[in-house]
């Protein structure tokens, strides 16, 4: 059995999508468990949908974290494997039968599916969606020592329960990251679906993603710099590629700190163009900085005391 897991804090109507596609799911063998961290009472969406699925809620009424809420819900979790699902994204109807394959046919200790990343609310696959991000790399843990290429939402794994591993509760960011940082630690073999299976919604206002790119250093600066601390890089050209990302930061929070926005999904164009260079064993693009955030010398803006003025950068489509 799976049990799917999904904290939730005053998102009513997300959540009731994220239970719908769930419903929707053509494996039956699984239960669901939501966590309300804090916020409204969630019982008027559980009942609605008690009848079609088995649920467990589990509730408090200080707000956690989602860390906290995903590391209550795997002792509680019947299923010998868990996935993880957050409140504003959704599973398509395969995603828990192909995991559910991988995990037999594959030998494997935890799968994921690709993931569409979507600006709006949508819970099928669009016709037309070359425009959009994915999430749909093979698994390369040298790779993932340098940044996360895989959702959260589409991981089916190992119950932890019986294991040290848990999300750090002291991340508010970057906690999925480090979470399969520890799962690869430990042994566990990843294996990559072959469809989209979910869908990540990076919804601009009031996302996540963009409520972090309004303060600097970002929490995304400041989680990163945590994460390689704790993790080493896998390989020299791991570290290499680690440099560029903290290029990288520095050069967002500048931008940021001068008023400007983050260009849209620019982590994810980043990641599209740094993974075909990785791959081919090359170093990083030495111009892509300067493409994704472009920045010219001059006064009076500074950073680290260095005079900079910043122009918006052009968005560049994902391939």
């Amino acid at each position: 059995m799976i049990s799917v897991i999904i904290p939730t804090r005053d998102r009513p109507g997300p959540l009731h999508r994220a239970l719908r596609s769930v419903a929707r799911q053509t494996y039956r063998h699984f239960e669901v468990i939501v966590i309300r961290d804090g916020g409204h009472p969630v019982e008027p969406i559980i009942d609605r949908w008690q009848r079609e699925m088995p649920i467990t809620l589990l509730e408090f009424d200080t707000p956690h974290g989602v860390s906290h809420a995903r590391n209550r819900a795997f002792p509680v979790a019947q299923g010998d494997h868990i996935a993880l699902l957050d409140d504003d994204d959704v599973f398509l109807p395969h995603h828990l039968q192909a995991a559910a394959d991988a995990l037999r046919s594959r030998r494997a200790d935890t799968v994921y599916g690709q993931a569409l990343v979507s600006p709006t609310w949508i819970e099928d696959l669009p016709r037309e969606r070359a425009h959009l991000p994915c999430k749909d790399y093979a698994f390369d843990p040298a790779l993932l020592s340098v940044a996360n290429t895989i959702h959260t939402g589409s991981v089916v794994t190992h119950n932890p329960a019986d294991t040290t591993i848990r999300f750090d509760e002291t991340l508010h960011h970057c906690e999925d990251w480090d979470f399969l940082l520890a799962l690869r630690a430990v042994g566990h073999r990843f294996t990559r679906l072959d469809t989209i299976t979910s869908v990540y919604h990076q919804v601009p206002v009031p996302g996540a993603v963009h409520t972090a790119y309004q303060s600097t250093p970002t929490p995304f600066t400041r989680a990163r710099t945590l994460l390689y601390g704790r993790w080493p890089a896998a390989t020299g050209r791991a570290e290499e590629y680690r440099d560029w990302f903290r290029r990288f930061d520095q050069r967002l929070d500048t931008l940021i700190a001068n008023g400007l926005d983050a260009p849209p999904h620019v982590y994810e164009h980043a990641i599209r163009q740094l993974h075909t260079t990785f791959t081919d064993r090359r170093s990083p693009d030495r111009d892509l900085l300067n493409r994704l955030l472009p920045l010219t010398p001059a006064a009076p803006a500074r950073h680290n005391g260095e005079a900079l003025t910043l122009r918006p950068a052009v968005t560049h489509a994902a391939r």
